[in-house]
This record gives C-alpha cells, structure tokens and sequence, in this order.
C-alpha cells in the first residue's frame, strides 16, 4: 500500500526527525510504501484571528502563563538569532538521501500528492498544535477528493480547546478520520470535545523502532551529563541544578547541544551545534545522565535506560512532560524543581519497561488493523 505521512518537517527538531524515522520504518517493516509528504501550510493568519483563538483555545491558566511570558519577552528581548544554516542543509541533505521525502510543496498541490496514495497517516509530534489557521492541512483539510483511508496515529497538541472560529471545522475534519489515536490526555480531550471518537492511547513512534542502523559511538570520552534545554537558558538556575546533580552523581562532565548558533552555556564543559537527529540521539545514548526539559529526550531516556531528571514549568512544553510523568510513573524525575530530587537513587526501569511494553503492542495492533 502506498502511505503518506503528513507530520511536520522542522529539520532541526530532533524529536520530531527522529520521530519521522521511526514512522517511516515501521511502515515499511509492515510491508508498505511510505512517503513524506511535505506541504507548506501558505494559509496565514490575521494577528486577530490569532489573538481570539489563543482567547478562546487556552484554559485561564495557560492564558495567565502565556500573558506572564508575553511580558517577560517584552522586557527581555533576546538578541536576534544566527542562523543555523550549515545544520539546515545537513538535515535536509539527510532526509533526502535516507526518507523518502517528495519536493516541499504549496497546499494547492496537495491533492495532487494525495491521489497517489492509497492511506494518509497524520502524526505524531505536535500535529495538531496549529489549531488556528484558515486551512488545516494536518487535520485532513484541503483535499476533499480523496477516497482513500485517513489515519491519525499519535496525534498531539498543546490543546484541549479549539478557536472558537475553527470548532466546527476541526470537528467535521475528526470526523472524517477513519482511525484517530493520540499521544496524550491534552490531545485526547481535544479529539473528545470536537468529535464523535474516544481515540485510543499509543506510544510515540520513537518506541515502535530499535534504531539499531542508526547507532554509532558518540566521539566524547568517559562519563558526562547531556544537558538538552529548549527554551529559556536561565544560565543561574541550570548552574544550580548541574551542581547538585554533579555533587549527588560524581559526574563532572556536561555536554550541551543546540541547534542555535548563538546561544551560551556557562555551566557546560562542552557545546554541541552541528549535530543530526541521530547524532542527538546517539550522544544522549552515550550519557551516564540527561539533563532536560524535552519530551523526546525523556522518551529515549527510558528507551536507553538513562538515568535523568527532566523539569517542566512552561506553557507550551508542561501538558506533555506532565502526561510523561503520571503515564510512567516518575513523579520524582519529572518534576518543577531538580534541586528537590534525590539523585544518589537510581530510577529503577522496570515499571516504565513494563508500561513501554503493553504500549508497543497495542500501538503496533492498531496501526496493523487499521492498514
């Protein structure tokens, strides 16, 4: 059968390269002919329309946060950017060369693409966060001709609600899923408060793949913390909670990665800029300890059996980590505050192994019956 996968294409989102590769092999593994296919959502977006939907989207709380971090960005403006395009080409070149990726492509050629497809998977990592445009290619708009089967396996957003002004739409493009599953509770309650469906809960597609092809010795000698921090650096608190980790663990190395040219980590012995997904992937494989607040970092953690603490407090990012926390377990290494955790205990992995497990199966079940 030959499969679309419609899902987003930051080529330096390292979860989200990485999260295509697993879905673009399993597919395979299951027999079929898988093809990315990379529309460029041109719709835009009014700064009003923008402004209602985030109104009329977020909860009070997301609201009071996002209005908090609003202010703070208009008395701390960062300086402008570097930026990366030496790592741009390198992952574009990558995926090219190893996934099957059509040319990037406006929406008015989307059906085109599509009819050459017998199925259509949707997913996974934030799919479904752009709930505010005018066309909204990644719910299954824009291509009302098409006959074949619509999947939407891991879909997640950040969102429980939809714009006022997009409600009804998104509910009639749920509704023409065949199969919808979700990554998450945040994305669940969306599915359930705009559609019929009660989808069913799968793992990321990171988990479906062993990634074996892809390993490689990371080029960094003995033991050290791989420190991967997306969004604000507060240089001071990270040196903070480094120290503890350091002190409790007797690890004294840090390496950080970032795609970021521009960007400074005074508490890390080592920073990384030029790396792949699979780079990324294999030095936090290598690490004795992961420092993070990345979904996908924890992910492999518990994929790799790293020890990590992983910490949470934004809008954007907590719904994801906050679901990680409760669905394995790790109240006590997921959590707002590092300094508070004992790191001289080891996580014991046996539980998350378990839950990982059953998830594996299932997952791989319903994406099996569904093509």
């Amino acid at each position: 059968m030959n499969v679309g996968i419609l899902t987003l294409h930051s080529n330096t989102n390292f979860g989200g390269g990485l999260q295509q590769i697993a879905m673009y092999e399993t597919l395979r593994a299951l027999g079929h002919e898988p093809q990315f296919l990379c529309v460029q959502n041109d719709s835009g977006i009014s700064v009003g329309q923008r402004l209602l939907g985030i109104l009329t989207s977020y909860s009070p709380r997301q609201l009071g946060n996002a209005v908090a971090e609003a202010w703070h960005r208009a008395f701390h403006k960062p300086e402008p950017e570097t930026p990366n395009r030496d790592l741009s080409e390198k992952t574009d070149a990558f995926n090219y060369e190893r996934l099957n990726y059509t040319p990037k492509f406006k929406l008015a050629e989307l059906p085109a693409y599509a009819s050459a497809c017998d199925a259509l998977v949707y997913g996974s990592d934030q799919i479904w966060t752009d709930v505010y445009s005018s066309v909204l290619p990644y719910f299954g708009d824009g291509i009302p001709q098409f006959r074949g089967k619509k999947i939407a396996y891991g879909a997640c957003s950040v969102h429980k609600h939809a714009p006022i002004y997009n409600r009804r739409k998104i509910a009639e493009l749920l509704d023409s899923f065949d199969t919808i599953s979700v990554r998450d509770e945040t994305t669940r309650q969306l599915v359930r408060n705009y559609s019929k469906a009660d989808p069913a809960m799968v793992c990321d597609p990171t988990l479906l793949h062993d990634f074996k092809p892809y390993f490689k010795a990371a080029a960094i000698e003995g033991d050290y913390i791989f420190a991967y921090v997306l969004g604000d650096k507060a240089s001071e608190w990270h040196r903070q909670n480094i120290s503890k980790i350091k002190a409790e663990t007797g690890i004294s190395k840090v390496v950080a990665l970032t795609t970021s040219l521009d960007e400074k980590f005074p508490w890390a012995d080592t920073v990384i800029t030029n790396a792949l997904a699979v780079d990324w992937m294999n030095i936090l494989r290598g690490a004795a300890f992961v420092y993070t607040n990345s979904f996908h970092a924890v992910i492999f953690s518990l994929k790799f059996h790293r020890q990590f603490v992983a910490y949470y407090g934004d809008v954007v990012r907590s719904s994801r980590m906050v679901g990680l926390r409760h669905q394995f377990g790790l109240h006590n290494r997921i959590v707002k505050n590092p300094l508070l955790v004992d790191f001289r205990q080891e996580i014991d992995f046996a539980r998350p192994d378990a839950i990982i497990r059953e998830l594996v199966e299932s997952s791989m079940s319903l994406l099996k019956g569904c093509l």
